[in-house]
């Protein structure tokens, strides 16, 4: 006899209302914690013909795979890529015009804040223990004369070097060139001197993850043998568009090893370092980034989400990560990894500079492979209620959020504590109203999106990999492409009859809700383990808690940011995530607005490490 058949109802007979019949399942991971010779064994056992074979069946086995995508059948087509209605409605907000220019963009985004106040540097800082500066700060600083890029590039590159000689060290970045940075800090500096800046980002310093070409510099995706198989000839689009508003790129920041991991551990360049904890990881694979804004190193910075790469460090460093809808942002000048999940993403210290880098970036290119082509932004009208009168906002008080609170509660008690505190108190100032609900197959989901980001990857970069890379990646890195390569053309397929049904599920909840809330990560930043620095650690199950509530957002390209809403009984950030509809990327950043002005007073601890360029 052969297998036993299983069967998934039809998408037309599951609910995703409260009292929906289907049972929560939590994450169970089964792999064993890995680091050092233990993982090295590993790799060469993965990696060969036999040994290989058979840990590759079991760990598929063991792990669900093999049930889900090889022996259920499922009754919906594939969804091979993100795409949904163009229609959006959105309240209280204003639509950027798609012929105008990044600048004139900014322009627009500037128009939805209250005025910057007056401030006294000093004075502010003797009132909050704690203040990131924001853009405009640093514009306003330039403008009046009272600093120049040019000097703000140099306490950068004075800072970078005291954060590499720390011990340990922090490994922020990958690269950083001081000819090239002083040389766009002068250019800058000329041209606040005769009052012509581009635009409020002119001169102010932004960093970008080393996975998005930024001339001159090389792109090698953390890993140490990229860049010899694929050269950079010219900026990313987003990039272009950075250029273009005059801001200050000051270099590559450090990443996991291909984005695939989630500590931002890197056995090349080092291990991120959190700056709230230099003993904790910054997470990944963007925690280069995070990490360099949580350390005041700059205002905001870019990143890259593919399965919660940059929401996740944006909770673990406490600062925002934003990832827009799939095709919001052209992925032009991005490294390949993966074709339907990646997504540029901003990493920011506040909502108000998420907002200025969204709309300076924003933007698809006519060549672009997406199937939904996006249409005109939203930007939020923010000044009706960042003066502190809660009252004036009836947008937010119309927001509908909804919950599923099984998978809300399946999250480490001072995480869910802080997250539940902070939905209190936003339902308490503006009345927002909570919808339960639940979400069907959230762990078929999470396999799901697994199989794809390891088939694609393989597909995008195997024939390099195993030519000129397999030697010089880190042991984590060899298991997960020993690993990818043993996904069957089934598999696969029945992944993304998955990406069908979970898309139904979400549209359905979008019908009566206009966001879903959840925690941004299971658990905080966790500990730099010392066997895991020289080869890399693989953790599976930790990865899993640290990626539980990330997938939608990549699986099935919905809008997402992430929001610090205070602390851990240690210390460590905590974040809160919004995950919204479609092209609603005006509707998440008006709400984080509203979460992070109730929750500035839990958000003040400094970190362990950090830096003041403007003082």
């Amino acid at each position: 006899m052969g297998t036993k058949k299983l069967e998934l109802r039809p998408v037309s007979e599951m609910s995703t209302s409260k009292d929906s019949d289907t049972n929560y399942t939590a994450a169970n991971v089964k792999a064993p914690r890995m680091a050092g010779l233990l993982l090295r064994c590993f790799t060469w056992m993965m990696e060969s013909d036999i040994f290989g074979l058979i840990f590759r069946l079991k760990l598929k086995k063991d792990n669900l795979i093999t049930k889900v995508f090889q022996q259920t059948e499922y009754h919906e087509p594939p969804m091979f890529q993100p795409h949904f209605p163009i229609e959006v409605e959105e309240s209280g907000v204003i639509q950027l015009e798609q012929n105008r220019s990044p600048p004139d963009h900014v322009a627009r985004a500037l128009e939805c804040l209250y005025p910057l106040p007056s401030r006294n540097a000093i004075g502010d800082r003797n009132r909050h223990p704690f203040l990131h500066w924001k853009i405009r700060d640093y514009a306003e600083a330039f403008v009046s004369g009272r600093i120049t890029p040019y000097l703000v590039a140099e306490r950068f590159l004075s800072a970078v070097e005291d954060s590499c000689n720390r011990s340990p060290n922090m490994c922020f970045f990958i690269a950083y060139n001081e000819e090239d940075i002083l040389r766009q800090a002068s250019e800058s500096t000329a041209r606040h001197a005769k009052g012509k800046p581009l635009s409020v980002l002119d001169g102010v310093p932004i960093a970008v993850k080393d996975e998005i070409d930024c001339f001159p510099y090389l792109t090698t995706g953390g890993t140490k043998w990229m860049q010899k198989v694929r050269k950079v000839k010219d900026d990313a689009a987003c990039i272009k568009r950075l250029r273009a508003c005059g801001a200050l790129l000051v270099g590559k920041t450090n990443m996991h090893e291909l984005g695939q991991g989630t500590t931002g551990i890197n056995p090349h360049y080092g291990a991120v370092r959190n700056p709230y904890d230099k003993d904790r990881c910054a997470g990944g694979s963007s925690g280069g980034s995070a990490a360099a804004v949580a350390a005041g190193l700059c205002p905001a910075a870019l990143g890259v989400d593919g399965g919660g790469s940059v929401r996740m460090p944006a909770a673990l460093c406490g600062v925002v990560g934003l990832k827009g809808t799939y095709g919001r942002v052209s992925s032009a000048g991005v490294l390949p990894l993966n074709w339907t999940l990646g997504s540029v993403g901003i990493l920011a210290a506040s909502v108000e500079d998420t907002l200025i880098m969204y709309t300076a970036i924003q933007g698809h290119l006519a060549q672009d492979w997406i199937a939904s082509f996006p249409p005109a932004a939203n930007l939020p009208i923010l000044k009706d209620f960042e003066d502190g009168d809660l009252s004036k906002s009836k947008i937010i008080s119309s927001i509908k959020i909804a919950k599923y609170s099984k998978w809300f509660d399946d999250s480490d008690k001072s995480v869910r504590t802080t997250c539940y505190s902070a939905l209190n108190v936003l339902q308490q100032e503006y009345g927002v109203k909570v919808l339960e609900v639940t979400i069907p197959e959230l762990e078929e989901m999470r396999l799901a999106h697994f199989i794809t980001i390891g088939s694609e990857i393989s597909a995008s970069i195997g024939i390099d990999y195993d030519r000129m890379g397999i030697h010089d990646s880190g042991a984590d890195i060899r298991v997960c492409f020993a690993l990818y390569g043993s996904f069957s053309t089934r598999e696969l397929l029945s992944a993304q009859r998955m990406r069908f049904r979970q898309m139904h599920y979400h549209m359905e909840i979008f019908k009566t809700a206009d966001l879903i809330v959840t925690p941004t990560t299971a658990a905080t930043a966790p500990v730099c383990s010392a066997d895991g620095l020289k080869y890399g650690e693989l953790n599976y199950v930790y990865g899993a808690k640290l990626m539980q509530y990330q997938i939608a957002g990549n699986f099935l390209g919905l809008p997402a940011i992430s929001v610090p809403i205070g602390y851990d009984e240690n210390g460590l950030p905590v974040g809160l995530q919004l995950i919204g509809r479609p092209w609603s990327e005006a509707t998440l950043l008006h709400l984080a607005s509203a979460i992070e002005l109730l929750m500035a007073p839990n958000c003040t601890k400094p970190p362990e490490v950090v830096y003041d360029l403007l003082i």
